[in-house]
Parts: structure tokens; C-alpha cells; sequence
């Protein structure tokens, strides 16, 4: 049996996710947005009518135009309890920024209602057949908090999506779940497809030392981190290397840790975080944020892009101090404030230019399989054929050359826009 695939979105970029399978039955996989200082890109849109959609994680970039699928269409969309949960947290964000900036969010409560209503969680390791001729199972990516790899299965072949997937555990996660079994055919990230990341270990405690020698110097660490995910995951390496510093945490961050917490059983060490959250200190409305950069201390804070949310006001007010840092942890696509920060040491704050004056690194705590990692998983799976998204060209021409050269399985990326037609 053949069938196609057609790359809405993730093709050659990192951001809205969003790739269209058509069995006869057309499943989408993930519909994401990918935010940029100047405006929200979309995937593609799709144009027939849906059998079912299936949500790998719930991150903006593959989750966050959901809602504004079902103005129009109404597929059964499946997802893991934690993904749909925290998603729905970031729709209503969504709609509260654009109601603050004056722009279109592209949908409405009542889209997100309708969402929720048409969908259908399930756990890692359930097969389901999901239209008449295609069953799914989802496996544990180890990328947040209920992200999940979808094996599909038809006419006696498989696919396997990977979405976002790290294979190596972190302080927060237990590490991908490779053992599938058969996979015919795989689509898969290449984020990182030209770099191999070092040990979580190391980068941890030169991340602990960094905060450290900032409180030492009388500064204040700000770290930008992603509400799901990251920022819970530096809290509790901070508690785990029993740092007696203040350590706030700010913003959506805190509604994600409550919702987080809902799901023990999809973390590693549920108690560890739970002590963690605990140490903290929340900052919940403007005055604190005043105070707290008075004296020495880190602050975890979104957005983890530097696009928008607390950590500007935090950027903004010690710009001009040399003795406090900006550490950043998270990837940074390209055309984002963070992007920028890095690359060029400027940021942009309600449109003016600030060059920091503060010490600004990047450390390594990336969710995503490295080179290394990517080419285990799919030296693991074997498939005929790879298909590789989500990854800026340089990265994804590097990955696909590895491939080819080290495993002897054809390897290509997909285009945006474009159709490929698989199998007989």
C-alpha cells in the first residue's frame, strides 16, 4: 500500500510542525506556530477534510494552531492527558497576548472548547486504530512532560513520527523509549543534526557554578527558560546541587509546574521535583519583580526565546549591570530575541535596541537528540527510508549525509510544500 506525505510546516526550519499523511485516510501530524518578532507563521493550510490529527507534545511549535484547525475542520485529535492539559494552558496564553497586542490569534475560546471536546488522550504503549485502516501507538519521547514518538501501522508496514525525542534522561525525564520494534518508514527531527551534545552532567555544574559566581559578585542570574519543561527542570537541578542562593521562578512557568504535577507517573522523580518547586520562590505580581533584583539572587523565568513574557523587564532593568548574567538554555531559532542576543549581543525591548552589559552565555541543556543520539535511534530502527524535519538546511543536509554514509538508508528532507509518494 502507498501513501503520501506532504510537508505543511518544520520543513528546513525549526517551528510549526505540521505534515499531512494520506492513507485514504488523512492523518495530520502536529500543528504548530513559530513565533518571530514580527509576526506568527503558519503551516500550510489543509485543505481536504481530516480522519484524525495527532499532537506529539505540546510546545507551541507543534501544538500551538491547533485550535485554529477546527474553524474548519473536526478530526478525532489523539495526545497524551499531560500534552492536551498543557497545550490548552498555552492556547489560553495565546489568546490572552493577542488580545493584548491587538492582533489575530486566528482562533477563539470556543475553537479551544471544540478542540478539547474532539480529543482523545491516551497513554504511551496503548495500540488504537484510529481510522479504518491505520492504528497508533504512542512511546515516550523524553523530550517534556507526556511528549510522545507515534508509531502508525498499516497494510502490515509502520511509520514512525518521532516529533521531539532525546534519547539520553534528564534530571526531570526518563529517556526516550526506543524499543518499537519494526519501523518501515520514520520521520524524525534533525534539530541537532549536525552537533552531538556533552554529558547533562558536566553542563549541569557548569551551569550550578556560573549562577553561583554571579550571587558571589553581588548579580543576579537571569535565566530564560521554557515554561514546559526547562524551567522545572533547572529548579531541580538547583536543588539537587543544594544551592542556598533565593531562587525565584516567574511567570507561565508556575501554572505549568501545578499542571505538571498532576502527572507524577510521566517523570522520572516526581518527590525530587515536588522539593524543588517547593524551595522556590514565586513571584506573582510586579512589585516583587522590583524588589527581587535588589539583591543576589537567580531568577528562572519565561520566555525561554526571550520573545516576550518576564524576563524583558528583568533584561531591561540590569542591562547596564556588569556584575549579573543572562544565561540562556533552551534553543534559540533563528530570527528570535534570544537568536539575536546570542549571536550579536543585542536585544530589542518595546522597540528599542539594548546591548547588555551583563555576562550572556548559553548553555547546553537542549531536549533534543543530538547528532550522536539521532543516528543510535535510527541505527536501532533500520528503516527503508528517512524523512528528516524540524531542523534548519545546514543541520539537516549534515544529519542526512551521516546517514546515508555511516548506515547505507536513504535519507532525504522534506520540502515545504511538496508531496513525496512512499511505497509501491
Amino acid at each position: 500500500m502507498s501513501f503520501k506525505i506532504t510537508g505543511l510546516g518544520a520543513c528546513g526550519e525549526v517551528g510549526r510542525s505540521s505534515f499531512l499523511l494520506d492513507f485514504g485516510d488523512k492523518i495530520l501530524l502536529d500543528r504548530g506556530i513559530k513565533l518571530t518578532p514580527d509576526e506568527t507563521e503558519y503551516p500550510l493550510h489543509v485543505q481536504s477534510q481530516l480522519d484524525a490529527a495527532i499532537i506529539s507534545h505540546a510546545h507551541l511549535d507543534h501544538s500551538g494552531d491547533l485550535p485554529h484547525l477546527f474553524t474548519k475542520n473536526k478530526p478525532i485529535v489523539y495526545l497524551t492527558p499531560p500534552t492536551l492539559d498543557l497545550a490548552e494552558m498555552l492556547w489560553h496564553d495565546s489568546l490572552k497576548i493577542a488580545g493584548i497586542e491587538g492582533i489575530d490569534a486566528k482562533f477563539s475560546k470556543a475553537d479551544i472548547k471544540r478542540t478539547r471536546r474532539f480529543s482523545f488522550p491516551i497513554g504511551y504503549r496503548t495500540n488504537l486504530r484510529i481510522t479504518e485502516r491505520v492504528s497508533l501507538e504512542f512511546f515516550d519521547a523524553g523530550h517534556i512532560v507526556g511528549s510522545s514518538m507515534a508509531k502508525l501501522s498499516f497494510d502490515g508496514k509502520s511509520l514512525l513520527y518521532t516529533g521531539d525525542f532525546k534519547v539520553e534522561e534528564t534530571r526531570l525525564l526518563k529517556k526516550a523509549d526506543l524499543k518499537i520494534g519494526k519501523v518501515d518508514y520514520l520521520i524524525i527531527e534533525g534539530t541537532y543534526g549536525d552537533t552531538s551534545h556533552p554529558k547533562r552532567q558536566k553542563i549541569e555544574k557548569e551551569f550550578v557554578e556560573a549562577c553561583l559566581q554571579t550571587v558571589e559578585r553581588n548579580g543576579v542570574a537571569i535565566v530564560p527558560a521554557f515554561a514546559v519543561g526547562r524551567s522545572h527542570e533547572l529548579i531541580d537541578v538547583l536543588s539537587e546541587y543544594k544551592v542556598e542562593v533565593p531562587v525565584y521562578i516567574d511567570g507561565m512557568a508556575q501554572k505549568a509546574a501545578a499542571l505538571t504535577m498532576r502527572y507524577p507517573g510521566y517523570l522520572k522523580d516526581p518527590k525530587a521535583l515536588k522539593r524543588a518547586l517547593e524551595k522556590a520562590i514565586w513571584i506573582r505580581k510586579d512589585s516583587q519583580r522590583k524588589r527581587v533584583i535588589e539583591e543576589p539572587c537567580i531568577i528562572i523565568t519565561t520566555a525561554g526565546m526571550c520573545e516576550g513574557g518576564p524576563v524583558m523587564n528583568y533584561i531591561k532593568n540590569l542591562c547596564n549591570d556588569e556584575k549579573s548574567s543572562i544565561f540562556l538554555t533552551g534553543y534559540q531559532v533563528i530570527g528570535t530575541q534570544g537568536r539575536r542576543l546570542i549571536e550579536e549581543g543585542v536585544i530589542n525591548i518595546d522597540g528599542k535596541d539594548y546591548r547588555p552589559k551583563c555576562d550572556i552565555r548559553k548553555f547546553d541543556f537542549s531536549a533534543h537528540a543530538g547528532q550522536s543520539e539521532l543516528l543510535h535511534a535510527i541505527k536501532k530502527w533500520s528503516p527503508e527510508r528517512v524523512f528528516i524535519v524540524h531542523g534548519e538546511p545546514e543541520k539537516i543536509e549534515a544529519l542526512k549525509d551521516k546517514v546515508k554514509d555511516d548506515l547505507g538508508i536513504k535519507a532525504e528532507a522534506l520540502e515545504f510544500g511538496k508531496t513525496i509518494k512512499v511505497g509501491e
